[in-house]
């Protein structure tokens, strides 16, 4: 089966997004631009986790960076993707509600 580039860009992003490290990374952007390093330690990992996690987020697409001197900062890429993680983590909380 071919798969074609719409679909291949969809697969890389819900990858992106499978990972609970990753996910806990992007729902700490939903506030805004943050740098990395601000990051790292508000997720406890590594600081090399991170930066590879944040990599692989901007590639797929999830989030942005830009640099301010030094520093590199990332925000989440489009505000439909911000809304779409708002909205899982909310149905989740009602489908796991007990």
């Amino acid at each position: 089966m071919q798969i074609d580039r719409m679909m291949q860009w969809r697969i890389e992003f819900h990858k992106a997004l499978s990972n609970p490290e990753r996910l806990k990374i992007v729902e700490l952007l939903e506030d805004g631009e943050q740098c990395q390093c601000d990051i790292y330690p508000a997720v406890g990992l590594s600081q090399s986790t991170v930066s590879a996690y944040l990599s692989q987020l901007v590639r797929s697409g999830i989030l942005t960076v830009r640099r301010d001197g030094t520093k590199k900062m990332y925000q989440i890429s489009d505000k439909r993707v911000r809304t779409m993680i708002h909205d899982l983590r909310v149905l989740a909380e009602e489908k796991t509600a007990r």
